[in-house]
């Protein structure tokens, strides 16, 4: 008798996670402001918009592949293509271009310190229990992705 798969037991969802710290932070920069310097605005939404591009583009790989985008949910397959092809974690990594985006934008601690934040928890309490899934789930499969495409970038 097999045991039923529930995915890599990621509990808190990545969005919750990082929109959280992002919230602590966005309340910080609004009462306790710390410049480190000028404010880039318009740099800032560009980059918040590839972060967003990043993040649909790879759902949308993701979902054509057969998969259910949710980390807490079993895989179907080993997703190789589109923004995959660059990064094993191309949704992640959108969240944290994002992230970069507020950091540009209000041009203070809190933004940067968001993204270290984000960066540190997505890296420590969600990335490592995908990739030990898919090991794994996957095996040799996986491992051999693992060898040709990078973590992050």
């Amino acid at each position: 008798m097999t045991t039923p798969d529930h995915g890599p037991g990621v509990r808190l969802p990545p969005p919750v996670l990082v929109g959280g710290v992002l919230a602590v932070a966005w309340f910080a920069h609004l009462f306790f402001p710390v410049l480190l310097g000028p404010p880039l605005p318009n740099y800032g939404v560009l980059v918040l918009f590839l972060g967003i591009a990043l993040i649909g583009w790879s759902l949308l790989t993701l979902v054509q592949a057969g998969n259910d985008p949710r980390p807490d949910r079993p895989d179907a397959a080993i997703v190789t293509t589109g923004p995959f092809r660059f990064s094993r974690n191309p949704i992640y990594l959108g969240f944290l271009v994002v992230v970069l985006g507020f950091a540009l934008r209000w041009g203070d601690l809190w933004g940067w310190l968001a993204l270290i934040i984000c960066h540190l928890a997505l890296d420590r309490l969600v990335v490592t229990k995908e990739e030990a899934y898919l090991s794994t789930r996957f095996g040799a499969a996986y491992e051999a992705y693992r060898t040709r495409v990078r973590r992050w970038v």
